[in-house]
C-alpha cells in the first residue's frame, strides 16, 4: 500500500492547532488500512522491529476526533466501534471484544472473554486463550499460543515507542505479563506466571548472559529471582531465567492442536 501522501497528511494533522473539516476522513483511511492488515503499527526492518510512528499518531488522532457514541452491542458507549469478523474465517467466542483498527488474520481463535485493542496485529493460526488482553499496537506472529489470563501490554504513547512483539511460533503460558515493548523472538517459550518488561534482565543460567526485555529465539523462560543487597538488607528481585533452548521434545509437548483450527 502506497502511504507516502497519507503519512505526510497525518504528520501535519498531528501538529495542527486546528483540525480541518476533512481530518476524520483522512484518519479513517489509516484505521481502515490497519483493520485490513494493509499497514501495521510496527514492522521488522532487517533484524530490528521499528514502530511506524505516523500510524500510531493516526490512532491518537482517531481518539481525539471521534465522538463517544452508543454501540450496537448492549448498553455501551465508546469512541472506537467493535469490528465484525467473518465466519468461518475466524472463530471468536461470544463475550470477546475486538476493536476496529486491529487486524485478525484467518484461522485465529479468540476464546472468551478476551480483548484485542486498536492497532494490534494477530497473525494466522494463533490462539488467544480466555481472559487475554492484547494491548494497543501489540504484534502477534503466526501460530502463537497465548495462555489464559495473560496480559500483552499496549504501547501507544509515545508514538515512536516499539510495542510488545511476539514472533512466529512462540508459546506464552498462562498468567504472564509482557509489557513496555518487550520482544519475544521466534519459537520461544514463556513459562506460566512470567513477567517481562523492556527493562527486565533475563538471565541465561548456562552462559550467564543477560538479555534486557528481549527473549532470544528458541529460549525457554521460567520465573526466577536473584539476590540484591541494599545496605544491611538482602532482597529477592523477580528475574526470569532462560533454563534451556527449545528442543524437539518441548516442541512436541507444545504442538498446536489442528482440530482447534478447523474452520470448515
Amino acid at each position: 500500500m502506497q502511504t507516502t501522501n497519507l503519512e505526510q497528511q497525518i504528520e501535519e494533522l498531528f501538529e495542527a492547532k486546528e483540525m480541518p473539516a476533512d481530518a476524520i476522513k483522512i484518519v479513517e483511511q489509516v484505521i481502515e488500512a490497519l483493520d485490513q492488515g494493509k499497514i501495521r503499527t510496527a514492522e521488522k526492518v532487517g533484524n530490528e522491529w521499528k514502530a511506524n510512528s505516523w500510524v500510531k499518531k493516526a490512532i491518537l488522532l482517531y481518539f481525539r476526533l471521534r465522538p463517544v457514541e452508543k454501540m450496537e452491542e448492549g448498553p455501551f458507549a465508546d469512541k472506537v466501534p467493535l469490528k465484525v469478523l467473518p465466519a468461518p474465517q475466524n472463530r471468536i467466542v461470544p463475550y470477546s471484544s475486538v476493536r476496529k483498527g486491529s487486524y485478525i488474520a484467518p484461522k485465529v481463535v479468540i476464546m472468551a472473554p478476551s480483548f484485542v485493542n486498536i492497532g494490534a496485529y494477530v497473525d494466522e493460526g494463533s490462539m488467544i486463550d480466555s481472559l487475554v488482553l492484547v494491548g494497543s499496537c501489540a504484534q502477534v506472529g503466526k501460530n502463537v499460543h497465548i495462555g489464559a489470563g495473560t496480559v500483552i501490554g499496549g504501547v501507544l504513547e509515545p508514538p515512536n515507542s516499539t510495542p510488545v512483539i511476539i514472533e512466529d511460533g512462540a508459546f506464552v503460558g498462562g498468567s504472564c505479563g509482557l509489557y513496555e515493548g518487550c520482544i519475544v523472538e521466534k519459537n520461544a517459550v514463556i513459562g506460566a506466571g512470567t513477567i517481562i518488561t523492556a527493562r527486565t534482565p533475563i538471565i541465561d543460567i548456562q552462559s550467564g548472559e543477560e538479555h534486557f526485555g528481549r527473549v532470544p529465539e528458541n529460549a525457554v523462560v521460567v520465573p526466577g529471582g536473584r539476590q540484591k543487597k541494599v545496605g544491611d538488607h538482602e532482597f529477592i528481585l523477580q528475574t526470569p531465567l532462560i533454563i534451556k533452548r527449545r528442543d524437539p521434545q518441548v516442541s512436541a509437548k507444545l504442538a498446536m492442536e489442528d482440530s482447534l483450527r478447523v474452520f470448515e
